[in-house]
């Protein structure tokens, strides 16, 4: 605009910088669009591409590890697994044992005779 909206020289001038930094603002906002989509964003992704591979990698020689430990000490597994499950079956052959010891029948007895009782109905 060639002439001011304002008869006051110092409101011109003001209205001038602003004009001027927001043209600035804008070239700035521009360069730092460019910037990021041509440098920072393909950065950060080749560091996050670059940190997932190095999982993966760990990952895979932790697995491939674990693996081989298995396969040199399979007597030590089998004997585990076997340990393992006649604890399990001695802790249910127990349990089988105590309920159906004289214990639990007289318990079971007590029960049916109250059961009985509160089902008799006087007349």
């Amino acid at each position: 605009m060639s002439h001011s909206l304002f008869q006051d020289d110092r409101a011109a001038g003001l209205l001038s910088r602003v004009r001027e930094d927001i043209g600035h603002l804008r070239q700035d906002v521009r360069n730092l669009v460019r910037h990021t989509t041509r440098h920072t964003l393909p950065d950060g992704a080749r560091g996050l591409a670059g940190s997932a591979r190095d999982q993966l990698v760990a990952g895979r020689s932790y697995a491939a590890s674990q693996f081989r430990s298995l396969r040199e000490s399979p007597q030590r597994q089998a004997i585990g697994v076997i340990g393992g499950a006649l604890l399990v079956g001695a802790i249910a052959a127990g349990i089988y044992i105590i309920c159906k010891s004289d214990c639990c029948a007289a318990a079971s007895a007590d029960d049916e005779a109250l059961d009985e009782l509160e089902n008799e109905v006087p007349e």
